[in-house]
């Protein structure tokens, strides 16, 4: 569409055009005749501007989100079967106190700022967000000093973002550690494009890989993009980035640990999703992390986020996949977050039915799925022993001719193990041998037990 503008020496001032005669926000529609509306869910979960940006900031300094980012809390899970066993261990060499969480892993309650778009849109600057934190730091008592400290550590991370990517240009495109070009993923990245042509990239990998592990369709890519993978606190965090942008940070490490680690789809790909979704997206951030979590990066993180237990950190309740998962929401904290564990009889009475209320997961065994993953690194650093240190810590080459830097690299790779090192513990609600059972023929046989157990005291008793 043209717009016709007054002639040089016409007017003084020029004439603003308003958005609808430009008609660049016209919403998209459907082939029925409504609109689709699909920034509906940012615009009510975002305060546009600097004033947002500011009260944003506010609000995490001073309403005691500050105080819990850092905070740790202890679990007893003693409710509905959850209580710890006595003694000192639970005969798996586990400690059955309860473990102190990180609150700002919680995704159910704020612990984190949740500024980073506007510091993206520039609405708020990095050095105004540092110097408030700072002040915070320096006059505050301890333990809230200590938050700040950690906050601005995490915000420097940024700036290490930006730096690595300034030495290294390719770090949204290609592995850092030029090995893991040749690495084996279900669903690989496409070799000459963007990542889109997916069956062009299925039928590279085929012929490079032999049967025992054969590359994917994306069915289970997209099953991750839209939230319908089967295992709530994942389908809870790819719904919430799809409705506002926003995922809080430790439920992005379990989305992108899912996706990497038991889909084994090439990290490429949910960096791309994410820069796509994502109101703070930034494309130093996104490859410095993506990079990590996709082994190839600086950082071989020592952590691989379980999609079930990593609720003892993100949902103890479950109130933030109830949210995101209304289908799930009348499912007992027990089976909210492994609903396929729950007897038929507790899915029927919070009318849910799998694989017609909610999907079914798409990964039944999530422990062949780690190991095809291990197999898969320890495959690439056999096949390339002139990247591996004496100490199982790999070389990353510098730009600098000749140059290398040691990278840290997880322990189940150094120890070129078979099986998985590095894994999540359950917490007692999602330990199914620890888990009380609900249905009513097992209620039965558990007060029958408990009816017996206590006939036995009473009768030792009387005869004592």
């Amino acid at each position: 569409m043209r717009v016709r503008l007054p002639r040089r020496g016409s007017n003084p001032r020029i004439q603003s055009v308003g958005v609808d005669a430009l008609r660049l926000a016209r919403m998209p529609r459907r082939g029925t005749g409504g609109t689709v509306d699909w920034a509906a869910g940012i615009r009510d979960a975002w305060t546009f501007g600097e004033d947002g940006a500011a009260a944003s900031l506010r609000e995490f300094l001073n309403d005691g989100s500050l105080e819990r980012f850092d905070a740790k809390s202890a679990r007893e899970y003693s409710e509905h079967g959850g209580g710890s066993i006595p003694g000192p261990s639970n005969g798996n060499g586990q400690s059955n106190a309860p473990k102190a969480s990180t609150e700002r892993f919680r995704a159910d309650v704020r612990t984190t700022a949740r500024i980073s778009p506007y510091v993206r849109h520039g609405e708020l600057s990095p050095r105004e967000v540092y110097h408030s934190a700072k002040a915070i730091q320096v006059g505050s008592r301890k333990s809230r000093a200590r938050s700040a400290a950690v906050f601005l550590r995490r915000l420097a991370w940024r700036d290490l973002a930006y730096w690595s990517l300034w030495r290294f240009p390719h770090m949204c495109d290609e592995p850092l550690r030029p090995q893991y070009a040749t690495q084996w993923w279900a669903l690989p990245w496409d070799p000459v494009g963007r990542g889109d042509s997916v069956p062009r990239a299925v039928a590279v990998n085929k012929k490079r890989w032999h049967a025992g592990m054969v590359a994917s369709s994306d069915d289970a890519l997209r099953a991750w993009q839209f939230g319908q993978t089967g295992y709530p606190l994942v389908d809870a965090g790819m719904r919430e980035l799809w409705a506002t942008g926003y995922v809080p940070n430790y439920v992005r490490h379990v989305v992108a640990g899912f996706l990497i680690e038991y889909l084994n789809v090439d990290w490429r790909h949910g960096q791309l999703w994410f820069h796509d979704t994502l109101v703070d997206a930034d494309v130093a951030i996104q490859g410095f992390m993506w990079q990590n979590g996709g082994h190839s990066g600086m950082d071989q993180w020592n952590f691989v986020m379980h999609p079930v237990y990593a609720a003892k950190s993100a949902d103890p309740d479950g109130a933030y996949v109830r949210r995101w998962c209304p289908e799930l929401a009348g499912l007992p904290r027990e089976f909210v977050h492994c609903p396929w564990e729950a007897p038929a009889t507790t899915l029927a009475a919070a009318n849910v039915a799998l694989g017609r209320h909610y999907p079914k997961r798409i990964v039944l065994d999530l422990e062949d799925a780690r190991r095809k993953s291990l197999k898969a690194v320890v495959d690439v650093r056999r096949a390339h022993p002139e990247y591996v240190l004496p100490d199982g810590n790999e070389a990353l080459p510098l730009p600098e001719p000749g140059r290398t830097a040691r990278c840290i690299t997880r322990v189940d790779y150094r120890m070129m193990s078979e099986e998985v090192v590095t894994r999540q513990t359950a917490a007692a609600p999602w330990d199914a041998s620890r888990r009380q059972r609900r249905d009513p023929m097992s209620r039965a046989l558990d007060d029958a037990a408990a009816l017996s157990e206590r006939i036995a005291r009473d009768a030792a008793s009387v005869l004592g």
